[in-house]
């Protein structure tokens, strides 16, 4: 009976289970239901509002009213034929007008005795150095100066220099000292001794500091001439091993010997800033025998040179001599030097005498080649060049050549070489490559057609996807064209490329996502360069927009540049930190509205001449009817292109003016595809900007019929972080156009919480991700006491555990690869499939403790999603040090990763076994710019302004009212970056930027920039509690201070400061400032950013910054300031200034470098003081302070 009885409770509590569980299950999945539901009419909600932006404020429909005239002329559109012999003939006759120079100069050349030299010295100027306008007559100059004979010799072509190597001083211009000439004496030896060499150092570091820096001066001078051909290797005479160079076609990843690359160069120089002098050396013949193994290892070149960096010991000893490797049989091919180094310990002046030695064990053909004081850098790079001099060189060739591109970073561009070798010396003419190859920068191309330029080699030396050379973040790394089109024929098409001067052919695409067959024309241009345009087959339009002629505006038009052609009518403001006018819109024309765009480059560079170019494109733009003044230098349908597109900017003024939207909208701006670009309010931009170049722009043109948004940035123009919003118009009947506007990162989020109450929950977060996984917009990037950067975020960053769930959705997101054959890297990076029609949750249903909802907005590249989380964030593996994915070998669809990306270099071993799997990897298209470039801010013209809009943050009185207003911030954070204000207010960004009260911004702008103090104590905890602190600490420190006086004969105020050296007379140091504690600072809102040096544009492009925000409690970074996109170029870009950021749990002693033109504002814990004791029997001494000395 109790077992029955017992059976009888078990069941019923199993039954009861049962149902409450079901029940549980059941309320579960109605929830989950309702969450579907809710995100789903979010979506459509979003989509809405979205379509609504585009057409009622940005005019997407607006282009339909205009009044279009009937007549037009429809004309040819140019075939890819036509495009290359334009291409080919304009850059065979710039290379033919320096040719011209060259034998001008060439046949006033005729004493053998002349001595280097280069013209202009110094060369100090960017961009602006000789322009020739004559052709072939110029005036007859004395007979007896061939230097000055050679001067004015240049044509119809931009030149930067002109010089002349001579043999007998080693291609160095002793009168020329200020100019730096490794780049010529790279050049000289390019030409003279073009074939592979093998160069050796051997330096004694057995001897004295002063010495020894004179031996690595002249090593890296030398390797510094070296070509990538070139091999070198580096022995000490006190180490057993010779320095390891990074060697990714070895199994061990490293080498002895390395290739004279710009990388292997970089690493001998941060090689030999660490050696030391040592007492301790080698035997010479233990050296001899690593020398013999060294030249054993692998099949080396023909020419070696073998040099022995030392003092004269070396001639008071000759079995130092025992350490060159001779062989018995006579070998030309080996070449042995000493340099030794001379030291006058009187008059402290050294000298270097170099000693070749051919026989060096019968003694007979010992000679010295040369001795030279070694006080100045040019006799430093004397002597290495007749170091490489030693080895035999190539006189014979008397034929013009062209050498390069080499990068000069003053000029930021590439440096192209016409040389004629003579023979006495080599003649030289350095061209813009940037001129050059213009209309290959400038090529309008798509994934459907590129163009590019490559020398005999099979070099690719300029491609449609390269970054315009003056934007470029790093240095291009020119690559062969198999290692670009990675298809199966491409050796086929080398083969006729090289045996034909002009043709074309048809070849199938390996690329399954296209079934039309390239096709492949060339040209070759004087035997010097090929160019090739390749394109996918397809029916030609009939009809060319750009000669559909419209009716023009009577609209006054205003150009961009303010500052020297103010409104006629109204006045110019301030909007922001921009110059700007709310009176009119303004027209900009960026460099490829016009036929040549270096030309508009060189000119904007040239100061006060730069004006009257600028008068001349007005006077022409404002001409009534074509014909009437002639085209200084435009493209045909520019003109065009701005009298419609200002016709806009009377609809954006009404609208950023009276809209609905207006308080949320930064600026207004469309732009056509020739470059031309209109912008309300009115603003100055910067004379190199390229809006067609820009991820807005790109993403919208590829993307028809779909709103694009972009991640938030640093808006330049000071409007804080914000998000473009554009998108695609186009029509048969007027030019191709962008709309596209810039709005405050608030107001996004906004549109989350407004529409759905749920997002400002606590345990509910609301986000928008574009098609590639970056966040647009997320909590973590509004809440101030979040850490972390906040531009460039992806989704692997913010919510790692939906992102590792999401991967198992294959249909929904893919992991992708792409060749970025110009830094030679493979990028990894998201897709996510934007025709989304279902809402996207977990994949496995079931208690989480992490539950999400996906959904795409219709009609945008967006997605928002909700997630309800109860547990911590996990993280997906990324590097903390680069952008290198964590394993190069394998990319696993269901492994989570931050975007990353892996080299490419390891494919273009001669020997590699490796697996060509990048042959199936397509190209990651063209380099889309950002803010890396050189701008000017016209800060200080602009700060003297009147403001174009008044905020009044103040009257607005709520979070929701205040979120999202333009200049506006709810400031709710303490001065402290982790206390809550008693009181959250709205006030001015300046004030207090991202919610933290009196936090410097990201513009450099001080602690409680526009607002009263007074005003503080009503708002902060803080403020009475710290006025209090401070009175009784005066009046104690008064008390002491009397007291002291009275007990103490003599006074002591001795300080020991633990800091900086050149702080301890700062006059800015205060002693408020001065404290004892190693006090953290929480705010991290010291990271600035050059107000006026740093390298961006103005807005509607963004900068990249390294500002970081507050780091509070539990914050860290997680490598997030790393895990920026390369492939996606939408903001990307890596700041000088980048800080270390460090969780709070870290104390260190390690700074965060500041622009150099802004003083650093001293935190607690960068100073401390330490009370020296005072009286006669105390001694003072001078100590060491370690701090942090806790066992790790």
């Amino acid at each position: 009976m109790r077992f029955s009885w017992l059976f009888f409770i078990l069941s019923t509590n199993v039954c009861i289970g049962t149902v409450f569980t079901q029940n549980d299950s059941t309320t579960r999945t109605n929830i989950r239901s309702d969450y579907k539901t809710t995100i789903l009419q979010l979506s459509e909600t979003l989509a809405a509002k979205f379509n609504d932006l585009v057409v009622k404020e940005l005019g997407s429909d607006y282009t339909s009213h205009f009044e279009i005239r009937s007549a037009y002329k429809v004309s040819h559109q140019d075939s890819d034929t036509e495009l290359l012999n334009n291409i080919a003939d304009k850059l065979s006759y710039k290379i033919s007008s320096a040719k011209i120079i060259l034998r001008d100069m060439y046949n006033v050349l005729s004493d053998n005795s002349t001595p280097s030299f280069t013209h202009p010295c110094p060369f100090n100027s960017i961009r602006k150095s000789v322009f020739i306008r004559s052709s072939n007559i110029y005036e007859s100059l004395p007979l007896q100066d061939p230097k000055l004979k050679m001067l004015d010799r240049f044509k119809d072509i931009k030149v930067k220099r002109q010089y002349f190597l001579s043999h007998i001083d080693y291609a160095t211009d002793r009168d020329c000292t200020a100019m730096p000439h490794s780049n010529l004496r790279y050049l000289y030896h390019k030409v003279v001794h073009p074939e592979p060499k093998l160069v050796v150092f051997i330096i004694d570091n057995n001897m004295s500091s002063d010495s020894l820096q004179h031996a690595v001066n002249v090593a890296k001078e030398t390797v510094y001439a070296l070509q990538s051909a070139d091999l070198f290797a580096l022995k000490m005479t006190n180490m057993t091993d010779f320095m390891k160079f990074e060697d990714s076609c070895s199994i061990e990843g490293i080498s002895d010997l390395g290739n004279a690359t710009d990388n292997n160069k970089l690493l001998f120089r941060e090689h030999l800033a660490a050696i030391d002098i040592s007492s301790l050396s080698l035997s010479p013949t233990l050296i001899s025998n690593e020398l013999k193994n060294l030249l054993s290892q692998r099949t080396l070149p023909k020419n070696k040179l073998l040099i022995f960096l030392t003092d004269t010991k070396v001639l008071k000893n000759e079995t130092w001599l025992k350490m060159f490797p001779y062989s018995m049989k006579k070998d030309d091919s080996v070449h042995f030097a000493i340099g030794l180094i001379y030291e006058n310990q009187i008059d402290r002046n050294s000298s270097l005498g170099i000693l070749h030695i051919d026989k060096w064990h019968t003694h007979s053909n010992n000679h010295s080649v040369m001795r030279l004081h070694i006080n100045d850098s040019a006799v430093i790079g004397q002597v290495a060049s007749a170091f490489i001099s030693l080895l035999p060189g190539k006189f014979d060739d008397r034929g013009i050549k062209i050498e390069g591109p080499i990068w000069e970073a003053t000029e930021r561009d590439f440096m192209v070489s016409l040389v004629q070798p003579t023979l006495t010396g080599v003649l030289g003419l350095d061209l813009y490559w940037s001129d050059l190859a213009e209309d290959i920068i400038y090529f309008k191309g798509d994934h459907k057609k590129k163009a590019f330029v490559m020398d005999f080699g099979g070099k690719v030396l300029m491609h449609t996807y390269f970054p315009r050379p003056e934007t470029a973040i790093d240095k291009i790394k020119f690559t062969n064209l198999e290692n670009i089109d990675t298809y199966k024929y491409i050796n086929d098409i080398k083969s006729g490329m090289y045996s034909k001067s002009f043709g074309n052919l048809s070849v199938s695409s390996d690329d399954s996502n296209s079934s039309s067959p390239l096709i492949y024309s060339w040209k070759w241009v004087d035997n010097l360069y090929i160019v090739c345009i390749v394109s996918e087959q397809s029916a030609q339009n009939s009809l060319n927009k750009t000669n559909v002629y419209f009716a023009r505006s009577n609209k006054e038009i205003l150009f961009h540049r303010l500052d020297l052609f103010p409104p006629k009518s109204g006045k110019i403001c301030r909007h922001f930190k921009q110059i700007a006018t709310i009176d009119q819109g303004t027209v900009y024309l960026s460099p490829s509205s016009f036929q040549s765009p270096f030309t508009y480059l060189y000119d904007m560079g040239d100061g006060q001449e730069a004006v009257t170019y600028m008068q001349n494109y007005l006077a022409y733009l404002k001409s009534v009817a074509h014909g009437l003044l002639s085209n200084p230098g435009l493209k045909n349908e520019i003109q065009q292109d701005v009298g419609y597109l200002n016709t806009l900017l009377s609809f954006y003024k009404r609208q950023h003016l009276h809209g609905p939207y207006s308080k949320y909208v930064v600026r207004r701006y469309a732009v056509t595809e020739s470059g031309v670009l209109v912008m309300f309010p009115g603003t100055v931009l910067e004379y190199d900007y390229e809006p067609v170049r820009r991820p807005w722009y790109t993403y919208a043109i590829e993307n028809p019929g779909k709103i694009i948004l972009t991640p938030p940035n640093l808006d330049v123009g000071g409007a804080g972080y914000v998000v473009s919003l554009s998108y695609a118009v186009k029509s048969s009947l007027y030019p191709t156009m962008v709309v596209s506007m810039d709005m405050t990162m608030g107001f996004l989020y906004k549109l989350l919480i407004d529409n759905m109450p749920v997002c400002a929950g606590s345990s509910m977060k609301c986000f928008i991700m574009n098609n590639r996984g970056y966040l647009i917009s997320h909590p973590g990037l509004m809440d101030p006491n979040s850490s972390g950067p906040i531009e460039q975020q992806h989704i692997t960053h913010k919510e790692s555990m939906i992102a590792i769930d999401m991967l198992n959705h294959k249909s929904f997101v893919s992991k992708r690869l792409c060749n970025n054959f110009y830094d030679k890297t493979i990028q990894r990076f998201y897709e996510f499939n934007i025709s989304l029609s279902d809402v996207l949750s977990n994949v496995v249903s079931g208690d989480h403790c992490v539950h999400y909802y996906i959904a795409a907005i219709p009609g945008t590249n967006a997605f928002v999603g909700l997630v309800n989380a109860s547990c911590p964030n996990a993280f997906c593996p990324c590097s903390i040090n680069d952008r290198l994915c964590l394993n190069c070998n394998r990319m696993e669809q269901t492994e989570c990763e931050c975007p990353c990306e892996c080299s490419s270099e390891i494919y273009e071993c001669a020997n590699s076994n490796v697996s060509r799997f990048n042959q199936d990897i397509p190209l990651c298209g063209m380099m889309l710019e950002n803010n890396n470039h050189k701008s000017h801010y016209f800060y200080n013209f602009a700060e003297n302004l009147k403001t174009c809009f008044d905020f009044q943050c103040e009257t607005y009185t709520s979070h929701s009212s205040c979120l999202g207003v333009l200049g506006c911030e709810w400031c709710q954070i303490d001065t402290d970056g982790s206390s809550t204000l008693l009181a959250p207010f709205c006030t001015s960004q300046s004030t207090c930027f991202n919610g933290v009260l009196g936090a410097v911004t990201p513009y450099g702008e001080g602690t409680y920039g526009h607002m009263n103090r007074d005003a503080l104590g009503g708002y902060s905890a803080i403020g009475p509690i710290a006025g209090c602190i401070v009175t009784v600490s005066l009046i104690v420190a008064v008390a002491i201070y009397c007291y002291r006086q009275n007990v103490t004969s003599a006074s002591c105020h001795n300080l020991y400061v633990d800091g900086p050296a050149e702080t301890w007379h700062d006059p800015d140091v205060q002693m408020s400032q001065l404290h004892s504690d190693d006090v953290h600072d929480q705010s991290g809102h010291d990271k600035l950013l050059p107000a006026m040096e740093m390298e961006a544009p103005i807005s509607p492009y963004r900068v990249v910054t390294g500002y970081r925000r507050a780091h509070t409690a539990g914050g860290s970074d997680h490598g997030y300031s790393t895990m920026t996109p390369h492939e996606d170029s939408e903001a990307t870009g890596f700041s000088v200034n980048d800080p270390i950021i460090l969780s709070d749990d870290t104390k260190s002693d390690i700074s965060c470098p500041l622009p150099a033109k802004i003083k650093p504002r001293l935190k607690s814990g960068d100073l401390n003081v330490t009370v020296l004791p005072c009286g006669k029997n105390s001694i003072i001494a001078p100590v060491t302070v370690h701090r942090h000395m806790e066992a790790s």
